[in-house]
């Protein structure tokens, strides 16, 4: 029994202790300290401001400082370090020379200021050295090393500039010759587009390595396009009808197909190079066709085949024109008659041969349609031509006829 009641007590203990350390903790939240290292400094205006000026600083531009902050426990476990900054302004500075110069602690937002402060800094101020700023401009350049994938290849790479803006002190500037990144696009299928960092060169092509050199960019956007071929079909695009099919009217194109260079998604998506959308009813006798070879978006035609010829042969077809006076009105509104003014109209049909020549004008209709008419009045509309009895015979071309729409009972005539 005693040894349970020990147990008890041991565990009432231990909750005891919790419960204060919580108290103490969340309400009286007492200062705890938290070390943070090599915090790189921050000047700001360095490349406006002081700039401006004909300003710049020659050293101590890559300070770091450690702190150790004070504050309640809460506070600081909400700090990420990597988050704390610390600013020096150089807009008090006005001449060359050494400056001392105070700075401020940034922390992330959300974290109260004022609950948080230094106990302890590596350095309280920086030390900075100006001098006299000298700028130029050096051209960059892109080297391209490696080869592509096989049945792959890179073309010249795309900078989003072609110079870079350095700062510096004159001596250092004059020897800089220009600035180069490098991309390798061993064994690449695809192209290739990054951010990249560059490097500067002397005249006698040796890598120059100097902090006292202030570029205005860190970073240069890169694309290099890494493109393969693909042979592409021509093809037309063909409309039949009655008495103008596949079967009377056959065509050739020569070339038959085109090889295209483009980004190997782009070509994965094209399947052929449509010509043109032809109508087999216009095509009334043999005759060749040329066409410009137009190359899809973002890609280009390898070789000098920049034209097509297409070449149409029409078998065992025929046209003739007939009069057709047979006129059937539909479709007029409720209330309204409506009639056609128009006597007779001069209409092509064509078709196969013998369908043709055994066709009379009786076997042909021309149907008016009232529908899209709400008042009276007189009007043209449009006819559709219909062949009764020849299911390979069709008119060729479009035809109007006079109409009238009067009020009164709906008639046809």
């Amino acid at each position: 029994m005693s040894k349970k009641r020990k147990v008890v007590r041991i565990a009432i203990s231990i909750l005891a202790a919790i419960a204060i350390w919580l108290y103490v903790d969340l309400v009286r939240q007492p200062s705890v300290p938290m070390k943070v290292k090599d915090i790189p400094v921050e000047f700001s205006g360095e490349s406006t401001t002081l700039a401006d000026k004909g300003l710049m600083l020659l050293s101590g531009y890559d300070t770091t400082i450690d702190l150790t902050l004070k504050g309640p426990r809460r506070q600081l476990w909400q700090i990420d370090k990597d988050d704390i900054r610390i600013v020096v302004d150089t807009s008090s500075i006005t001449e060359v020379g050494s400056q001392s110069l105070t700075y401020q602690v940034i922390y992330p937002d959300g974290v109260s200021k004022n609950s948080i402060t230094v106990d302890w800094a590596s350095a309280y101020r920086v030390t900075v050295t100006v001098g006299e700023l000298y700028s130029t401009e050096v051209p960059l350049v892109c080297e391209v090393t490696g080869t592509p994938k096989k049945d792959f290849y890179a073309e010249d790479p795309i900078l989003d500039t072609n110079k870079i803006l350095l700062h510096g002190q004159r001596d250092d500037l004059i020897n800089i010759s220009y600035a180069k990144v490098t991309v390798d696009v061993t064994g690449s299928d695809k192209s290739y587009e990054n951010a990249l960092a560059f490097k500067l060169y002397d005249y006698n092509n040796i890598e120059v390595d100097n902090a006292a050199i202030r570029p205005t960019v860190k970073l240069v956007q890169v694309r290099v396009p890494i493109k393969t071929t693909k042979e592409v079909p021509l093809e037309m695009i063909v409309r039949e009808s009655a008495g103008s099919t596949r079967d009377q009217v056959s065509f050739s194109i020569d070339p038959k197909s085109v090889t295209l260079a483009g980004e190997k998604d782009v070509l994965d998506a094209i399947q052929s190079i449509a010509l043109d959308t032809v109508y087999l009813q216009d095509i009334s006798e043999t005759q060749t066709m040329y066409y410009e070879i137009l190359a899809p978006e973002k890609t280009e035609i390898v070789g000098d085949n920049h034209s097509a010829t297409v070449t149409f042969t029409v078998t065992g077809v025929t046209e003739k024109t007939v009069t057709v006076s047979h006129f059937q009105v539909e479709r007029v509104p409720d209330g309204f008659t409506g009639i056609c003014t128009t006597e007779s109209i001069q209409v092509t049909i064509r078709g196969l041969a013998a369908e043709i020549e055994a066709v009379t004008e009786d076997n042909i209709i021309a149907v008016i349609d009232f529908s899209s008419l709400t008042a009276e009045g007189e009007y043209t509309l449009p006819v559709n031509i219909v062949v009764n009895g020849y299911k390979n015979i069709s008119a060729k071309g479009t035809y109007q006829v006079n109409v009238k729409l009067e009020s009164g009972t709906s008639t046809t005539y």
